[in-house]
């Protein structure tokens, strides 16, 4: 009876969590790290059926060694690109290929971006959606942003899947998480 209550509970979390991501995204969930570290981020990972969705978190001293609004030409060019990069997150993360995994939506926000920075820190925000042609061949997603901002050093990531849920902390060197 333990059992069959401990797998009931875990799927009506997962479907209370399922129906707020189909409402309109992911929830902001209570990460473990600090909320601003340089070199970190923080992802909140959502696998449901065909759709696997994200939201990214990190300062921007991490993508772009700066976090204030950008004030030489060299600087004003590396936020335009972080921009068009940020269009297509298979340039930050890379579902299995044979998931035939295309992107959806994305969405991205940072104060930098609007010329609005306080105190003189931003972050960005990173929301992704990719749909599966053939979702039983994910079996992982590979964190390629690691090799593009070599600032950045760890990512801690919450997943939640019909499977369950769990933490994973990746690094330049353990950069694939494993999807069940």
């Amino acid at each position: 009876m333990k059992k069959y209550l401990a797998s009931f509970n875990r799927y009506v979390r997962c479907g209370a969590f399922c129906a707020i991501v189909a409402a309109g995204g992911l929830p902001s969930l209570s990460m473990a790290g600090p909320g601003h570290a340089h070199g970190k981020a923080d992802m909140e990972l959502s696998l449901q059926g065909a759709s696997l969705s994200g939201v990214f978190k990190t300062p921007m001293d991490s993508l772009l060694g700066f976090e204030h609004a950008p004030k030489t030409d060299n600087q004003k060019r590396s936020v335009e690109q972080l921009k068009t990069r940020l269009s297509d997150p298979t340039r930050f993360f890379q579902p299995t290929e044979a998931a035939q995994c295309t992107a959806q939506s994305v969405d991205f926000q940072s104060a930098l971006f609007t010329g609005k920075v306080s105190g003189g820190h931003s972050d960005l925000e990173y929301r992704f959606v990719f749909t599966c042609a053939n979702p039983a061949a994910l079996k992982g997603l590979d964190a390629v942003v690691f090799g593009q901002y070599p600032r950045l050093h760890e990512l801690r990531v919450e997943l939640v899947t019909d499977k369950g849920q769990r933490s994973v902390t990746l690094r330049k060197r353990n950069r694939v998480l494993s999807l069940p």
